[in-house]
């Protein structure tokens, strides 16, 4: 069928949702799932136009559920892509958890940001010198700030709020900072501490691997994103850990997979949500939370 073809189909189909029969509007609604993303823009335009509460609640579900579903099946080809862009992963959650969501914009955003680091990053600097550079342009130029709250709201995982406020939680603004870096074939990879996230510079001298390639000995220093790129060592962390009297674990000192950071923020994003007591998002995400933890040994 073409495509002007499928939209006289969905016109026709989205014209029947007052439909009182449960039976026969149950075949309609599956119908109009078939279509996937191409049936939202014609339910909305129904959904602003409806009058009647009941018909209007149909809708307002259906173009949920077809959001949900589209989703979640765009987020499982990222899972199995072996090379995952953490950027991509994230504008993929921030696109499902805001509708509205520009997302050419905010691309175009970060790929700006990308470039005018890269302007100032050459192959002779060492790397405490990019890393200065990379703190430079996100935290001097760009005026981006770490933000430390303990009732952290979920739209602070946000991208668009990150760009938007110049501000992040330690996960959202480690992300920006992850992606900034590995764009450029800087090999910064995110570590999986318990209660903030940080980073770690590896080794440059040899190309760069996949993070579970590399060992301790590998990590030239840490970085913290909420406190503006700056440098620390393993006596931080330790002393970090023993304040907030949490038993130590391997990974809060080993670099992690962006796979392990998406999953990560998944299951902060759910403790957000909770309390903010969106059902139908925390639902979603502890879907998609225990698919990834069954299809992944990391």
């Amino acid at each position: 069928m073409s495509h002007v073809g499928e939209i006289k189909e969905l016109n026709a189909l989205v014209s029947l949702m007052d439909e009182p029969n449960e039976i026969m509007f149950s075949e309609i609604r599956n119908k109009v799932m078939s279509f996937g993303k191409l049936a939202i823009p014609i339910l909305e335009e129904a959904w602003v136009n409806t009058m009647a509460d009941h018909d209007s609640e149909r809708i307002k579900n259906l173009i949920n559920e077809i959001r949900q579903k589209e989703f979640v099946l765009d987020f499982n080809a990222w899972i199995k892509n072996s090379n995952k862009n953490l950027i991509e992963g994230l504008i993929l959650l921030t696109r499902y958890l805001n509708p509205d969501f520009d997302e050419d914009y905010y691309t175009a955003q970060f790929e700006k940001l990308v470039r005018e680091t890269w302007l100032e990053i050459n192959d002779s600097l060492t790397a405490l010198e990019k890393i200065k550079v990379v703190n430079h342009v996100i935290y001097g130029v760009y005026k981006f700030s770490g933000q430390i709250d303990p009732t952290v709201k979920s739209e602070t995982y946000f991208i668009s709020k990150v760009f938007d406020y110049k501000m992040g939680n330690s996960l959202s603004m480690g992300i920006l900072y992850i992606a900034v870096a590995q764009s450029l074939n800087i090999p910064v990879f995110g570590v999986n501490l318990q209660g903030h996230f940080i980073l770690a510079y590896m080794d440059d001298l040899n190309d760069i691997r996949l993070p579970d390639k590399y060992s301790e000995s590998d990590i030239l220093f840490y970085i913290n994103p909420v406190n503006k790129g700056a440098i620390f060592t393993r006596n931080e962390i330790n002393n970090f850990i023993v304040q907030m009297k949490i038993a130590t674990k391997p990974e809060f000192f080993l670099p992690c997979t962006n796979q392990v950071v998406i999953r990560r923020m998944i299951s902060e994003l759910i403790i957000s949500f909770e309390k903010e007591n969106n059902h139908s998002k925390t639902e979603t995400l502890n879907r998609l939370l225990s698919f990834m933890t069954k299809t992944t040994k990391e």
